[in-house]
């Protein structure tokens, strides 16, 4: 039995470079605009990657919580799953952002902001899996002149 299909892991991977092309865009954003007002980088920055592990860790939960009750064919099982595991998850954010802040200081707006990264995976996952699809498709040329598929 495996946790993800293959088309749910190739979903995961796209949704996952975008959450890092988001939080990286915010990195370089605060790396360069944070030092003129005065605000902390540094824990800024381990917000930022604090939220992108986050976001990351809580789509792949989502995904295997999605493909079990798919797997279930029961209604009530699947509707009963989603809610707890739904809840777990949550628990666990909180949970992991107060680690995370007492622990380290990081910066907990950063966290939040760099978890949004998870709505900027899914906006961008379709310019990704357009972009990726066509590094894995051979290349077909059409005809052209030096084709030799021109009618005489």
């Amino acid at each position: 039995m495996e946790l993800l299909s293959r088309s749910t892991k190739r979903l995961v991977v796209e949704m996952s470079i975008g959450i890092i092309l988001y939080n990286l865009l915010l990195g370089v954003l605060a790396w360069v605009f944070l030092p003129i007002i005065s605000y902390p980088v540094i824990p800024a920055l381990w917000g930022l990657l604090a939220g992108a592990v986050g976001a990351i860790l809580m789509f792949i939960h989502m995904a295997v919580t999605t493909e079990r009750a798919l797997e279930s064919q029961n209604q009530s099982y699947a509707s009963k799953t989603t809610i707890v595991q739904g809840m777990i998850r949550k628990v666990v954010l909180v949970a992991a952002l107060l680690f995370c802040w007492r622990a380290f200081r990081v910066d907990l707006l950063a966290v939040v902001t760099g978890i949004m990264g998870m709505k900027a995976g899914a906006y961008l996952q379709p310019l990704i899996h357009k972009t990726l699809s066509k590094e894995d498709e051979p290349q077909i040329h059409g005809g052209g002149e030096d084709s030799g598929t021109e009618a005489p």
